[in-house]
């Protein structure tokens, strides 16, 4: 099998760990804080190792998602079976300690279908997709986040 392709990026969100985890760990409301999520289904189980999650994607489409890993605060996986040119990937999201909040680093490793033909898809435009789907996942959890966070602390201290 061909070598995955692995695309990382990273934001600072101005919310301690446990927020953005609730956030990232709610797998029922994600369409909620990500544009790329038209609406989402869950199994019985909505968290967890094996909990399963299918994803109207805005742009079209369904993806089937099962959480692979689950690591409270730290880092959630999700295994993702074939979609378009996607063979299969392994998508989530690393949290750690910022001065600032909480740093969230989103990763997707994927293999594309096509044989040899996939490394020239991912290069003239699967990256290019996937880096986008990334950052519009990430700005739309920091923003809902910041809002929800702000509105939340104002409240507390006006009380």
């Amino acid at each position: 099998m061909r070598a995955m392709s692995r695309i990382a990026r990273t934001t600072t969100i101005s919310a301690d760990r446990a927020t953005v985890w609730a956030a990232i760990a709610d797998q029922v409301h994600v369409a909620d804080r990500n544009p790329n999520v038209a609406a989402a289904s869950c199994a019985a189980a909505t968290f967890g190792i094996g909990a399963v999650r299918q994803c109207h994607l805005s742009g079209g489409g369904t993806i089937r998602e099962v959480v692979s890993a689950w690591e409270v605060e730290t880092r959630l996986r999700l295994a993702i079976g074939s979609h378009g040119a996607i063979r299969s990937a392994d998508m989530g999201f690393d949290l750690a300690v910022a001065r600032e909040g909480t740093t969230v680093t989103a990763l997707a490793d994927y293999h594309l279908a096509f044989g040899p033909v996939g490394p020239v898809i991912d290069h003239l435009a699967v990256k290019r997709l996937m880096t986008r789907m990334l950052d519009v996942a990430l700005a739309g959890l920091k923003n809902t986040i910041e809002q929800e966070y702000m509105i939340t602390t104002t409240k507390e201290t006006t009380t």
